[in-house]
């Protein structure tokens, strides 16, 4: 997690920044708008979420997302600040959601993880796969995954001939770690959950067809999603290639 927070008050910045540090994220800390502004074109918007606050120096925290909305790619911004009188201005500039001062830190914590959500990218390669999470592309596409991820799926970008999106289990990403990484099949399958094109798909290592999509009916569907629900629970963490490899 990388963290850009702006806030001119220095006890909320020392705050917030022993936070991060208990949390394990980095982060880079402005104490106006115009300093969020240009520490955003400088780091390129690298940023998983940004904590804003509103009424500040030089530039306040509306005006800040506005430029930042409008010059670099997106990151969510959630407004800080102790006036609810701001939350319709904050919505309208672009910031994905708001929080009042007086947010608890365990509370802080969910809102950052809620809205710091990614898409798993599969690159093909000749000896198998990397995975790495992508940044929404934009606030709609933020919201689609975000939808996703509180009914317990996540959206898959596998790139190969076909350049293929399709919906999973969460776990999934998890699954294909560990049948390509540590038991060496060369072929994992799962349910691709998207409502309007549900498939059942076969992903082969370092193939350059590496996506084969069977379609289901309705039946199969269910009684494989069923099926499927119970395994994932055995997979809840990513495994990499061994130093061997």
């Amino acid at each position: 997690m990388n963290i850009l927070i702006a806030d001119d008050n220095p006890i909320i910045q020392m705050f917030h920044g022993e936070l991060m540090r208990c949390w394990g994220y980095d982060f880079d800390m402005a104490s106006d708008g115009l300093e969020a502004v240009d520490l955003a074109k400088k780091n390129n918007g690298q940023y998983d979420f940004c904590l804003m606050d509103i009424d500040m120096p030089k530039m306040n925290g509306i005006e800040a997302t506005k430029v930042i909305r409008s010059t670099v790619k997106y990151f969510p911004i959630m407004a800080f600040t102790s006036n609810d009188d701001y939350k319709k201005a904050c919505y309208a500039v672009g910031m994905d959601d708001f929080a009042e001062k007086t947010c608890p830190p365990d509370d802080l914590f969910v809102k950052i993880n809620e809205l710091s959500v990614k898409l798993f990218k599969f690159i093909v390669k000749p000896n198998g796969f990397d995975v790495t999470e992508v940044m929404p592309m934009d606030q709609q596409h933020a919201q689609e995954l975000r939808k996703l991820k509180s009914q317990g799926l996540v959206k898959l970008r596998l790139d190969g001939p076909d350049n293929r999106e399709v919906i999973a289990h969460k776990n999934v990403p998890n699954k294909i770690s560990h049948d390509f990484n540590i038991l060496k099949y060369s072929m994992t399958e799962f349910l691709n959950r998207d409502p309007e094109r549900p498939t059942l798909v076969d992903l082969y290592r370092g193939s350059k067809n590496c996506i084969i999509e069977t379609f289901v009916d309705d039946e199969s569907y269910q009684e494989q999603l069923e099926t499927e629900d119970e395994k994932m629970n055995s997979y809840l963490t990513k495994h990499y290639k061994s130093d061997e490899e």
